[in-house]
């Protein structure tokens, strides 16, 4: 998704500048999915039923590959109305990701509301480890309030993500200090943001996404909803599981549902 504007209100989304990007510099605005994993794949390697897989790091963290390959992929349209679209990628197993799937997004637009839809589906011959999300980065500076109620928030590593100690009580101070900074949280029901043009969104997601990843700049916060916490490919795999990864047998997919909300 590269534009999102309300008639009144404006820019919801920090529009992209142009219609062509380097896939691996993803421009920071509009808003990409994440299949079939988010945020940094540590040493861009992962274990999965006592095998090793490795993918090809990304060019900007050395070792590491993040967001999964997916939005860097060409998606076709399977259909689309006046109020809604729906798109998909067949995947195919390759040096990015050693699996083949099935990933669909719908986006259906109500009066002043966006609904997603996003699908997965194992279309390989072999269990696949995996999740999704979705990554927007919503036009709102430092000057502008931003929160979210989730209960918990994930203790991060040297490496910048949650590194498998449990996540803590969170404070009852709910509102995002004015500044950078990336932060994973669980246990949420709304998200919300007051945007430069004056609109206030609520984002809203169902129990497949229980985790949220909030991250801020001077020029956008980003609200992801995702199903599972960021670092736990690496996780112990006793709780891998806990922490939302999950295995999808050849044929079995999963959904979830987000939803913004704009008023003024």
């Amino acid at each position: 998704m590269t534009h999102l504007a309300h008639d009144l209100l404006g820019d919801i989304l920090v529009p992209t500048a142009g219609p062509e990007f380097e896939p691996l510099n993803w421009p920071k605005a509009g808003a990409y999915p994440l299949f079939p994993y988010h945020n940094r794949l540590i040493g861009a390697a992962f274990e999965h039923e006592g095998k090793r897989h490795e993918v090809l790091p990304h060019p900007a963290l050395g070792k590491d590959a993040q967001h999964g390959p997916a939005h860097r992929r060409p998606w076709y349209v399977v259909s689309h109305g006046a109020d809604r679209i729906e798109l998909a990628i067949d995947y195919r197993a390759d040096a990015d990701w050693p699996f083949d799937f099935r990933a669909v997004q719908r986006f259906m637009l109500g009066d002043n509301r966006l609904d997603v839809e996003l699908f997965m589906t194992n279309t390989g011959e072999t269990s696949m480890p995996g999740g999704f999300g979705w990554h927007p980065y919503l036009a709102a500076g430092f000057e502008n309030a931003a929160s979210c109620d989730a209960g918990k928030i994930w203790p991060v590593g040297e490496a910048g993500i949650p590194s498998g100690s449990p996540p803590e009580t969170r404070g009852t101070e709910k509102p995002f200090p004015g500044e950078n900074f990336t932060i994973f949280l669980s246990g949420w029901k709304s998200a919300a943001a007051t945007l430069n043009g004056g609109a206030n969104v609520t984002i809203t997601a169902g129990l497949e996404l229980p985790h949220l990843v909030a991250h801020r700049t001077q020029a956008y916060v980003c609200l992801e909803p995702v199903s599972h916490v960021a670092g736990a490919f690496g996780f112990p795999p006793d709780t891998q599981a806990v922490a939302g990864l999950f295995v999808l047998q050849p044929g079995e997919g999963r959904s979830a549902r987000l939803a913004l909300e704009i008023g003024d």
